[in-house]
């Protein structure tokens, strides 16, 4: 039988509905949720076979942070137990678990010492292969969800299920638009996932699987070690919260008679709390051509050199010797040497010779 939502329950479907299409606002609704039903907040995970990721209402955020670092979330006994009951709406841990089995069980144990160990929870697996699942956590002390709460609760899981999965097919559109935005401006790119794996790429970039770019279990892997080493450093940096989201670029020397490459890599998530951004970043493939000393324009935006740096190079790569730069600018020999430095770590070498044989290629076709 049909279940009518309780009037404040059924005011919340317009901002669910809200939240499909713009993701950012599920913290939102998680907490207004977690007002209405006592609880000390709310989580939304959601996977599929090409992303998983999650948010949460504020308060409770850094507690579900940490809890999945640790590697908890992977032992949960909460969604496999879910599963096995089916369509069964909403559930709390006293219908899915005995007391003896919440007691022996370790992750029980760790909730409890943050204080929590209570949850009213759904799970949504529909044909898409989508699955979603929505908890509500209540702190230890306030005992477990009662079923008239679970009740409550269901009128609004429809709306919370098909909120979810529209969210997440946007997500997919909205990387998928990102590549084929680049293949209209003759750009080789590919999306990668929050896990750093190829998501997607556009009919340019296909030419450099595997040859350039290799989809590895860990993650996306460049077949040039050093680069992929710079790659390597640049995901890290870009994992770092709070860090600036710019642009990384790392060379990538000429291999097998192929002319040297430059790859970007553009962040293409419009927010840290969108659970549902399919493709995290943005892989750009730009082909250099050989030719005379380039500008150092050119230098500067290519390999994040600054301007003095990409001056330095630009000299470097014309066959100038360091003593002879540094004359001409009016600044100390060590001043260059530490420059050059930081042109190696930029740009991926170790020698001068080596940065002259990259940079003789760094003109744009």
């Amino acid at each position: 039988m049909h279940r009518s939502a309780p009037p404040q329950f059924e005011r919340l479907a317009d901002r669910i509905y809200e939240a499909a299409v713009v993701p950012e606002l599920w913290p939102e609704v998680l907490d207004a949720i977690s007002t209405l039903s006592g609880s000390f907040g709310g989580i939304l995970f959601a996977a599929n076979s090409q992303f998983s990721g999650w948010t949460a209402s504020p308060r409770i955020a850094p507690m579900f942070a940490e809890f999945v670092e640790q590697g908890w979330a992977a032992r949960n006994p909460r969604p496999a137990r879910g599963l096995s009951f089916g369509a069964a709406g909403f559930l709390s841990d006293h219908e899915m678990f005995s007391p003896e089995e919440m007691d022996a069980d370790p992750t029980y144990t760790y909730l409890r010492s943050l204080g929590l160990g209570w949850c009213a929870g759904r799970i949504a697996a529909p044909p898409s292969g989508d699955m979603l699942i929505f908890s509500w956590e209540k702190r230890f002390v306030d005992g477990p969800f009662d079923r008239a709460m679970l009740d409550a609760l269901d009128t609004i899981g429809g709306h919370l299920a098909r909120a979810a999965l529209i969210s997440a097919r946007l997500g997919l559109a909205r990387a998928r638009a990102a590549a084929e935005t680049m293949r209209a401006l003759g750009l080789p790119a590919a999306v990668l996932s929050r896990a750093h794996r190829l998501l997607l790429a556009n009919d340019l970039f296909a030419r450099f699987v595997p040859s350039l770019v290799q989809d590895r279990r860990e993650r996306a892997v460049i077949a040039d070690p050093r680069a992929d080493a710079l790659f390597a450093q640049a995901l890290a940096r870009l994992r770092v919260v709070g860090a600036p989201a710019g642009v990384q670029s790392l060379p990538v020397p000429a291999r097998e008679g192929g002319p040297p490459l430059v790859l970007h890599l553009a962040p293409i998530r419009g927010s840290a709390q969108d659970v549902f951004a399919a493709g995290e970043l943005l892989l750009i493939v730009t082909e250099l051509t050989i030719g005379a000393a380039p500008s150092a324009g050119l230098l500067q935006g290519l390999f994040d050199l600054t301007p003095a740096e990409a001056r330095v190079a630009r000299a470097i790569a014309a066959g100038r010797a360091a003593s002879e730069i540094a004359r001409e600018h009016g600044v100390s020999g060590e001043t260059i040497r530490s420059q050059l430095r930081a042109i190696f770590a930029k740009t991926g070498v170790s020698r001068q010779v080596e940065l002259v044989r990259l940079l003789s290629g760094a003109t744009l076709p």
